[in-house]
C-alpha cells in the first residue's frame, strides 16, 4: 500500500512520473506556527486580496497556525523540498500587504518549520496495479481542499472492510475498495476549482460576491 502522500514516491515506481497523474490548481499555500497574539481568542482570522489570503487558527493557548495561500501559475523546475525558494516565492506574493503580513514575511523569512507546496490534484484511472494499490493522497489529493485527513481515514476502513470480504482474492479486494471508497472522493474532486475561489478568490468581484454569500449563509 502507497499512503505515502501528493509526491508518493510508491505511486511513481508503480504507476509512472508524477507528472502524468498530479494537476497544479493554480494556488500555493504555506503554513507556519505563530505566537498566539496572532489570533487572540477563539477566531479564525482571514485577510484577502485578489489573488492572496492570509488565515490565522488559533491552535494551542500559546500557539496558533498561519497559511498564506496565493494564486500563481506552475512553476517550471519548481521542487517542493527547496525552502529558501519557497520563502522567496512568498516573499513576493505577499509584500506590501500592511504590517501584520510583514510581520508574518519576518516569522517565514525565519522559520525552519515553514509547509510550502501547490496545491494540486491527484487523478488516477485505477488506484492499483497488482498487488500495490494507493490510499490518501497518493491516490486522490485535492491538497487544501479535500478533507485529505478525513478521506485517507475513511479509505483506510474501507480497504480493510474490502481485504476482509475478499481474503483470498487480492484484485478483487482492491476493485471493492476503489469502486466504495471513489464514491467519497468524487465530488470532492470535482469541486476543488469552486473551493479555490471560495477560499482565494482571483478578482475584487469575486471576493465581493463571496463575502455577500457568507454574510446571508450567517
Amino acid at each position: 500500500m502507497g499512503a505515502d502522500g501528493l509526491h508518493s514516491v510508491t505511486r511513481r515506481l508503480a504507476f509512472g512520473a508524477e507528472s502524468g497523474f498530479v494537476e497544479h490548481l493554480g494556488l500555493y499555500v504555506a503554513t507556519l506556527p505563530v505566537a498566539a497574539t496572532f489570533a487572540p481568542g477563539r477566531d479564525v482570522l482571514i485577510f484577502n486580496t485578489p489573488g492572496r489570503a492570509v488565515t490565522v487558527h488559533p491552535s494551542t493557548e500559546d500557539g496558533a497556525i498561519a497559511a498564506l495561500i496565493f494564486r500563481a501559475p506552475a512553476r517550471p523546475g519548481f521542487d517542493h523540498r527547496d525552502s529558501d525558494l519557497h520563502k522567496r516565492m512568498l516573499a513576493a506574493a505577499f509584500s506590501g500587504l500592511g504590517r501584520r503580513t510583514a510581520e508574518l514575511l519576518e516569522q517565514v523569512a525565519a522559520a525552519d518549520d515553514l509547509y510550502f507546496d501547490a496545491v494540486c490534484r491527484v487523478r488516477l484511472d485505477t488506484w492499483s496495479r497488482g498487488r500495490v494499490a494507493l490510499l490518501g493522497d497518493a491516490a486522490s489529493s485535492v491538497s487544501l481542499f479535500g478533507d485529505g485527513s478525513s478521506l485517507a481515514i475513511a479509505g483506510a476502513a474501507t480497504l480493510a472492510g474490502a481485504l476482509a470480504a475478499s481474503p483470498h482474492d487480492m484484485p478483487q479486494a482492491l476493485r471493492g475498495y476503489e469502486s466504495e471508497h471513489r464514491l467519497l472522493v468524487d465530488p470532492k474532486q470535482r469541486n476543488a476549482a469552486r473551493a479555490s475561489g471560495l477560499i482565494v478568490p482571483a478578482t475584487r468581484i469575486g471576493l465581493a460576491a463571496r463575502n455577500l454569500g457568507a454574510r446571508l449563509l450567517r
